[in-house]
């Protein structure tokens, strides 16, 4: 029933109420109609007893014309009716015999027992039949009737609510002088839930510029700070011979700043609500991208003497992807092999339309793996830095770009992470 909308709902309402009330009237009917029934044709087969005690001639043949048949105590009974004679109460009974119908009527005169049988067999299927058929009629007629009415009073109680939904639908969340909505409905339960929407909805928009404000400022702040430090960078690059063995590790500071810079781009891209569309001047192709997230990593694989390939399969295609959203997703994948493999090796696979991260690291127990690309979701293995935002952040930067992020692990036999693009 979740699943159905109001206004079938209000109309399902109305068909059963219909149902009921034409069910008990159509019942009623019947019922009220056979009484009379009973009640007039008991009054008519005692007036024509009456006149028949009270005409000294009663030729059978003339009763039997008329459908009637008169017993006493004295006249034997037909054997196709005396059947239904026995332990007769008096007065007015119809006796259903397939395929004839008997109205009876049994009365005692001056101390004579009469007994007046009428064949009724054609006027009662015709009477019945043609009372079914109205009763039928003016049910369905009704049903019919309850229906579009069910179907017009629905349409005209979820009117207002379809407008309250068009006029936020328009709403822009950018607009800042925008009429109240409650100005568009009347003063009844619609426009108090429409003052609701309006100050639910300024409370979001409040909320939501003074996110956008503190992400710009914050943004803009760190982006300066490591615009100091990578032309600092540069500028002690210059003085350095090359052979200075500060020269390495200014270059360690340089490639953080970068890579810093380029993980704030692409927390500010996930962070809006629409795809984010390429930007020329930062893409490049899979193989590149693939390419300096593996020289970007090799150094912390070899320190820890794991070893690291990169593996190229299928033709590769020139398509363009998002350099920084990619790089990101794929740095955050090569961090978490690094830091859960304690031995064996990690692959970097670039196929023509996917990138994969192979690892025989601790893997990810059966029961996690529907857990971790859910925001602040850690496994339960070593180490315990980190807030669990890596493969979150990894599968919004896919949702943005279309992309689909898969999982197969092996607990203790290591992990496998693919992008398909």
């Amino acid at each position: 029933m979740n699943k159905v909308s109001i206004r079938w709902r209000i109309v399902i309402a109305f068909t059963l109420i219909t149902l009921f009330v034409a069910g008990a009237f159509t019942l009623g009917i019947y019922t009220i109609v056979h009484a009379m029934e009973d009640e007039l044709l008991s009054q008519e087969m005692h007036e024509k007893l009456e006149l028949i005690v009270a005409s000294p001639v009663r030729p059978s043949e003339t009763l039997k014309s008329l459908g009637l048949h008169l017993f006493t105590s004295t006249t034997p009974a037909d054997p196709k009716i005396s059947k239904y004679l026995i332990n007769l109460k008096p007065g007015f009974t119809e006796v259903e015999a397939s395929p004839s119908s008997y109205y009876i009527y049994r009365q005692t005169i001056r101390g004579q027992d009469y007994i007046l049988v009428q064949d009724q067999s054609m006027y009662e299927d015709g009477f019945e039949r043609n009372l079914f058929i109205a009763l039928k009629s003016g049910f369905l007629l009704t049903m019919l009737v309850g229906v579009l009415v069910g179907w017009l009073l629905a349409r005209q109680i979820i009117s207002p609510i379809i407008k309250l939904s068009a006029v936020f639908s328009q709403r822009k969340l950018g607009a800042l002088d925008e009429a109240p909505i409650a100005n568009h409905f009347s003063n009844d339960e619609i426009g108090d839930l429409a003052q609701a929407f309006e100050e639910a909805y300024a409370k979001i928009k409040d909320a939501l510029w003074r996110e956008r404000l503190f992400t710009s400022d914050v943004s803009h702040e760190f982006r300066s700070g490591l615009m100091i430090i990578s032309s600092s960078c540069e500028v002690l690059m210059q003085t350095r011979a090359k052979d200075d063995p500060d020269c390495e590790r200014i270059q360690r500071i340089a490639r953080a700043s970068v890579e810093l810079q380029q993980l704030i781009e692409s927390l500010l891209i996930v962070a809006r609500a629409e795809y984010t569309a390429i930007n020329p001047a930062k893409t490049q192709t899979l193989a590149q991208i693939a390419q300096e997230a593996f020289n970007r990593w090799q150094p912390a694989f070899l320190e820890k003497n794991i070893v690291f390939n990169l593996i190229s399969k299928d033709t590769l295609e020139s398509r363009l992807f998002n350099a920084d959203l990619l790089l990101t997703a794929l740095s955050n994948l090569l961090k978490n092999a690094l830091n859960y493999t304690h031995s064996g090796k990690v692959e970097l696979i670039i196929c023509s339309a996917s990138v994969s991260v192979v690892d025989t690291g601790v893997g990810i127990e059966i029961d996690q793996q529907s857990q971790v690309l859910k925001p602040f979701i850690r496994g339960n293995q070593l180490p315990l830095d980190g807030l669990g935002l890596g493969l979150s952040l990894i599968q919004r930067i896919c949702e943005n770009q279309g992309w689909q992020l898969s999982l197969l692990s092996e607990p203790r036999r290591g992990s496998t992470f693919t992008i398909n693009l």
